[in-house]
């Protein structure tokens, strides 16, 4: 697989700030440490992205790791600045979740869908993840490091993941290119940031509701504090918490956790 083309990524980017300053590695242990270090107590402008061929360290949600081998996939980190606090940032991953999603179906031509509160799939299989980490200061958020792993052209995947796991090329049957998508997934996160600062996740209502995954079926979560709550998925609420409708029609809402589908 040919390493990422990175003098035609930077002629044909067409955004204003992400990624006009990209830093390439073949290796790094964690492209979102990477950048989380840099940008600590230095003069780092907003948009600045990490890109690696590979991590040996990727990171998922809660101390997961994130399957990165050298050559298919994409992965990078995008250094974000809002100075805001953080409850003015609630539902920023799942907006730009969105984002990601429609950036890569209008590339790869494939089906995309959001999963709470992270997760990124295509026909019913993961093939890629966010993971949002902040650093506050004065009681503002002044970096946001937005870690994105996406399954590119992996033609398999380990064999305990292959039940959930999956790639574009295997969900497409077509290579696609990861210049078209690190520039694609550059340009809307970049468009859909600015309308998220403006207007907040409602912005997104609409977007998000046409592409969340599992809404409207069984599921069940467990929260952060491993107390499991089962209903049918309803969409999400202002906050991007997860909203339930119980058995006894009762609306319960998750702002942490992993969700899966249960049985009918």
């Amino acid at each position: 697989m040919k390493p990422l083309d990175i003098e035609y990524i930077k002629k044909n980017l067409r955004t204003r700030e992400f990624g006009r300053e990209l830093l390439y590695f073949e290796q790094l242990d964690s492209t979102s440490s990477h950048l989380a270090e840099l940008s600590r107590g230095s003069a780092a402008r907003q948009g600045i992205v990490v890109v690696a061929e590979q991590q040996t360290a990727g990171r998922g949600r809660q101390g997961n790791s994130w399957y990165s081998p050298p050559g298919p996939g994409l992965y990078l980190s995008l250094l974000l600045k809002p100075a805001l606090p953080s409850i003015k940032l609630s539902g920023m991953t799942l907006a730009l979740g969105c984002s990601a999603a429609e950036a890569i179906e209008g590339i790869a031509k494939a089906p995309m869908a959001v999963k709470w509160p992270n997760d990124l799939y295509c026909n019913n299989r993961k093939v890629g993840g966010m993971l949002t980490e902040m650093q506050s200061h004065g009681g503002l958020i002044d970096n946001a490091v937005i870690g994105i792993g996406l399954n590119v052209n992996n033609e398999l995947v380990p064999l305990d993941l292959c039940d959930t796991a999956s790639s574009l090329r295997l969900e497409t049957g077509k290579v696609c290119s990861r210049e078209d998508l690190l520039m694609g997934l550059l340009y809307g996160l970049e468009t859909d940031y600015r309308i998220f600062r403006e207007q907040g996740l409602k912005a997104f209502t609409e977007r998000l509701s046409a592409r969340f995954f599992l809404k409207g079926k069984r599921a069940s979560v467990q929260d952060g504090l491993g107390i499991r709550l089962r209903g049918v998925v309803s969409g999400f609420d202002s906050d991007g918490g997860l909203l339930l409708a119980d058995d006894q029609g009762r609306t319960v809402k998750c702002s942490s956790g992993t969700v899966m589908e249960m049985e009918p």
